[in-house]
């Protein structure tokens, strides 16, 4: 027993000392070779510069002398020309039976709907539908929807309300509910007005006081008087009850330094990010620049897109992108000078490294910008390597 605890302590020491052995070996190895390689990766330099300014459309305001009033029309909504926005009621009493009547119709057409689908869903495609409905109650609640929100609120209600009853129990909900409905009719929920819209567009229930600015307003406005106009002070009217936005373009006026109007002259778009707002750049037309006036230009841009997620938008922080110069990134230690003074690159191509010449477009430090007609993305970069040259065996 005793020799055999000493062979395995004879054993355990071989084998460590064989591991230090080849530890060491591999050490040396690394410090008299060294061998490393990076990946080429693409890289975008971009000058950006941040900048105030305001938003203006072709927007009217919708008003009411009613005091109870129901709109019909959830927010970013399209309405024709003579659409019913809203309905006007006599009383408190009846606009909050239009309003309960109105829940109980769209909770019963949901239902409904739950109903033919409840027997062959499974749990996993409802956890899934509501974990969809509530992503979109959120971005609803962070645009300011909230006729939205709480649409999406009820939608989630009705699905979890079918998912956890029976066939019947949620055929006794709808009677109930289409019992209401007959109800409040014969009891009467007829407005007294209809208000409608005066031209086609999307609806919207925010109003700033602000509505009155056109498009034409912002076009050739100096930069004085386009400071002057952001530091004005507006409020909505108190019969407003919302707005309708027309036409398909929104314009965004910013003031900014003749320096950086002289890297945008002669563009036709720019790269426009709107931050906390919006989290996405766009890309915006170019309709106007300012001559300079005490170093400043009036810059106007337009767009086509997202009109329903800029109702709201007014006076607004943007981030133009100026240039956005596009190259490949490699690491400091990489680049090398041939003999002819050009600058260059060893690549590992197979066992062997292979030169590739670069132009130097940008210095970051730890590494730099380059351009080049044969160096690519996915490259392997040698950036320490013993005796480097073009067509040497490496990696050994």
């Amino acid at each position: 027993m005793k020799n055999s605890n000493l062979t395995l302590k004879a054993a355990t020491y071989l084998i460590l000392a064989a591991m230090l052995v080849w530890m060491g070996l591999y050490a040396w190895q690394a410090m008299s070779n060294p061998y490393r390689t990076v990946l080429v990766t693409e890289l975008t330099d971009r000058q950006t510069v941040v900048v105030q300014g305001i938003v203006a459309r072709e927007e009217q305001t919708l008003d009411s002398v009613y005091t109870s009033v129901h709109v019909n029309l959830e927010e970013g909504r399209r309405v024709s020309r003579g659409g019913v926005v809203a309905e006007a009621y006599d009383s408190g009493d009846a606009l909050l039976r239009a309003v309960r009547l109105s829940e109980l119709e769209n909770r019963v057409a949901e239902l409904e709907s739950q109903l033919t689908t409840v027997e062959s869903r499974s749990s996993q495609q409802t956890d899934t539908a509501v974990l969809e409905d509530i992503r979109e109650m959120r971005a609803a609640a962070g645009r300011d929807s909230l006729s939205d929100a709480q649409s999406m609120v009820m939608l989630i209600q009705s699905r979890v309300f079918a998912a956890s009853s029976t066939v019947s129990e949620i055929s006794r909900e709808i009677q109930s509910g289409k019992a209401e409905i007959a109800e409040l009719t014969q009891r009467g929920v007829a407005g007294t007005a209809s208000i409608t819209a005066p031209v086609s567009g999307l609806y919207s229930s925010s109003t700033d006081g602000w509505e009155y600015l056109t498009p034409e307003e912002l076009t050739y406005i100096r930069p004085s008087e386009l400071m002057s106009l952001m530091r004005e002070n507006h409020s909505p009217s108190v019969y407003s009850i919302g707005k309708i936005v027309s036409g398909n373009r929104w314009y965004y006026a910013a003031v900014l330094s003749a320096e950086d109007g002289n890297r945008i002259t002669g563009k036709k778009s720019l790269l426009v990010y709107f931050g906390q707002y919006m989290g996405l750049e766009l890309t915006m037309d170019v309709e106007w620049l300012s001559n300079a006036e005490d170093g400043q230009q009036t810059l106007l841009l337009s767009c086509d897109k997202c009109m329903t997620d800029v109702l709201t938008m007014r006076r607004q922080t943007a981030e133009l992108v100026l240039t956005a110069e596009e190259g490949l990134r490699i690491p400091r230690k990489g680049l090398h000078v041939d003999e002819d003074g050009n600058a260059c690159v060893y690549v590992q191509t197979g066992l062997r490294a292979e030169k590739k010449t670069v132009t130097v477009l940008r210095d970051y430090g730890d590494y730099y910008m380059v351009s080049s007609d044969s160096l690519r993305t996915g490259d392997e970069v040698i950036v320490s390597a013993k005796g480097l040259r073009d067509g040497k065996v490496v990696g050994e």
